[in-house]
């Protein structure tokens, strides 16, 4: 790929987080590395730039990054005291005049919501589960079983493990009340769908680059309580599902299954408000897929979704970052 002539500079933008422990400091620094080094070797300059409350005062005190000149790869998630403000981060970006990569505030706030995001992707026609959104525990109405039980307002599978597959009512009624409690918000119950897993990573906006599919593979799992992607199961490097969790990618898939995957997530994809980049988790229900999830602020790490797959298609870490970093750079003004 030739050394690059446009305009814009690259400020990785990063976050902090008060729980992270050294060795989660360390791994993160090493992601940070290794995104910083793949746009250098694509002919960016580049710099890193870390934010813990403010990116209106920690960004915007920093004359030396002017927007007119410098292009934000949005890598921050929430500050240090405040999870979940990745919407608020990107309203300052904004404010500040900033062509950033990603979702902007209005995209991300309707993914922060899954009771919205459902609403959206039903009205445009893509298949979803069988759901409903409750603010208490009245849940005499419900009768489909198995069901997962999902805080409506937590991401990265947070509120996700064994107990939130509920096989009748007692359990139904007991972790739809645990997800008022815990987390003092409404809880997403949708049917439970126990079949093939297939996440599908994405790229571009008015053109849309699907990568291979990657399948979660749980057959080493013999309960269907187990066949979820938990929280523990992503982050947990002391529990087994960590590591018997394994992933397939290319997907094993036929081509009509391919091609149905592919419309569906394409779809969910624009519906669900990605923006440069972006994942829709699908399970197949005999044989067709049914969306569980878009993920506009999908995880760019260097053994992600998004890595994994570009890699089958002969891509670098820096060319998948560039590739996203081009995305953006369609809404840098012309000089």
């Amino acid at each position: 790929m030739p050394i690059r002539s446009d305009p814009a500079r690259v400020l990785i933008l990063s976050n902090d987080d008060a729980t992270w422990t050294a060795e989660d400091i360390a791994e993160v620094q090493l992601e940070l590395a290794r995104m910083q080094n793949g746009l250098i070797e694509q002919g960016f300059q580049t710099d890193v730039l870390t934010v813990r409350h403010s990116v209106t005062r920690e960004l915007g005190g920093c004359p030396h990054y002017s927007p007119e000149r410098w292009l934000v790869f949005n890598w921050c998630e929430q500050y240090v005291d405040r999870p979940w403000t990745d919407t608020e981060i990107v309203s300052e970006l904004d404010a500040l005049g900033y062509v950033y990569t990603g979702a902007d505030a209005d995209r991300m706030r309707l993914s922060m919501n899954k009771g919205r995001v459902r609403q959206a992707l039903i009205a445009a026609g893509v298949p979803m589960p069988i759901g409903r959104v409750y603010t208490d525990d009245d849940v005499a109405d419900w009768s489909i079983f198995p069901a997962m039980v999902k805080p409506v307002n937590q991401h990265a599978s947070c509120g996700i493990s064994r107990s939130s597959l509920v096989e009748s009512p007692v359990e139904l009624k007991r972790q739809v009340q645990w997800v008022l409690d815990e987390f003092a918000e409404a809880a997403l119950v949708e049917e439970f769908i126990d079949g093939r897993e297939i996440h599908v990573a994405q790229i571009g906006n008015r053109d849309v680059v699907m990568l291979p599919p990657m399948e979660v593979d749980y057959s080493l799992f013999g309960s269907m309580r187990d066949r979820i992607y938990t929280n523990e199961a992503k982050f947990d490097k002391s529990s087994a599902p960590y590591y018997l969790t394994k992933f397939l990618c290319p997907a094993p898939l036929d081509a009509a299954t391919e091609a149905e995957v592919a419309k569906v997530a394409a779809a969910a994809y624009r519906v669900g408000g990605c923006r440069d980049y972006g994942r829709v988790d699908l399970r197949l229900r005999q044989g067709q897929p049914v969306v569980l999830d878009v993920n506009p602020n999908a995880d760019l790490s260097f053994e992600s979704d998004h890595a994994i797959a570009s890699k089958m298609l002969g891509w670098t870490y820096g060319q998948l970052a560039t590739r996203i970093v081009d995305c953006a750079l369609e809404r840098w003004p012309a000089s």
